[in-house]
């Protein structure tokens, strides 16, 4: 398979236009998730199912024709394989969290996957990580120990679900370092069928353990939300063929404000002053690490 030409990596305009369609479509997707965790009580594997189903359906109706979905290097290439296994944990991850913590705070704690990205895009794919990144990540860190209740002489470090919520951010952020990659020489549609192939592969028995029942009110929100995610995933993939890891992750800085947005709006998301003052940090110190590289 030949790699995309050289004048093509980098179109600003173009990937912004995709980041934007994402960033659109995982902030629905995030919201759908929260009524289903928090009001219909629906299992978080049964939705990662869901997620993977449609999403592997929807791509290959709309690429197998063209030619340009290849479902057997899914097997073939251990990169692709890599991103289809750590996406699945990565996503059930954040699905796991979005009912206990809201769906404000698991999108916070999970857009920390920019910091990661950033320190991880250095040593595998040669990005600068300068001063302006370091002073950022230090401020990611430092709002994200405020918004997960580790202040000072306090002796909780991280819940369970904060934990598990971090876990996830750190899989993000290997995907997307994995995606910068693959993007060289694969197509969006094997990329994001590779990781809705083995979420079905990990999720599928999981889910029917936990299964007793569905009803149409579920399936449908099920389904929309895994529509969304669908969409959002492949429209990111593709923004990242034309950005680089940090500006793409500029992009995707947009998601947790408008989550949490929502999910205050909608949901009555409570947040402390101390949490809010480190989601803002988590913020500024994220686009401050996504976009430092590109400063003198």
């Amino acid at each position: 398979m030949s790699a995309p030409k050289p004048d093509l990596l980098h179109q600003p305009r173009l990937g912004a236009i995709w980041m934007t369609v994402s960033l659109v479509c995982f902030t629905g997707n995030a919201l759908l998730l929260k009524v289903l965790a928090s009001i219909r009580h629906a299992d978080p594997w049964l939705a990662l199912v869901f997620r993977a189903f449609i999403g592997l359906v929807f791509t290959w109706i709309v690429f197998a024709p063209k030619g340009t979905l290849r479902l057997k290097r899914s097997f073939q290439s251990w990169l692709l394989a890599s991103r289809g296994v750590l996406g699945a944990f990565g996503t059930i991850a954040y699905y796991l969290t979005i009912g206990p913590l809201g769906a404000g705070k698991a999108t916070l704690i999970g857009n920390t996957w920019c910091v990661f990205a950033a320190i991880m895009a250095t040593f595998v794919l040669h990005e600068k990580l300068g001063l302006v990144k370091v002073l950022g990540i230090s401020l990611a860190l430092a709002g994200l120990a405020l918004l997960t209740g580790m202040t000072p002489g306090s002796l909780v470090v991280f819940g369970q679900y904060e934990a598990i919520a971090l876990g996830g951010a750190v899989l993000a952020a290997t995907v997307v370092v994995v995606i910068r990659q693959l993007t060289r020489t694969e197509t969006s549609a094997t990329i994001f069928a590779s990781q809705c192939l083995y979420a079905l592969l990990i999720g599928i028995p999981v889910a029917a353990m936990n299964f007793t029942s569905l009803d149409w009110a579920d399936a449908g929100l099920l389904s929309a939300a895994a529509l969304c995610a669908t969409f959002g995933q492949l429209a990111m993939t593709e923004g990242f063929r034309f950005l680089s890891v940090a500006a793409g992750g500029a992009f995707q800085n947009t998601v947790p404000v408008l989550t949490t947005i929502g999910g205050i709006l909608f949901f009555a998301e409570p947040f402390s002053t101390l949490q809010t003052i480190g989601a803002v940090l988590v913020l500024w110190g994220s686009f401050q690490t996504v976009l430092g590289g590109r400063r003198k």
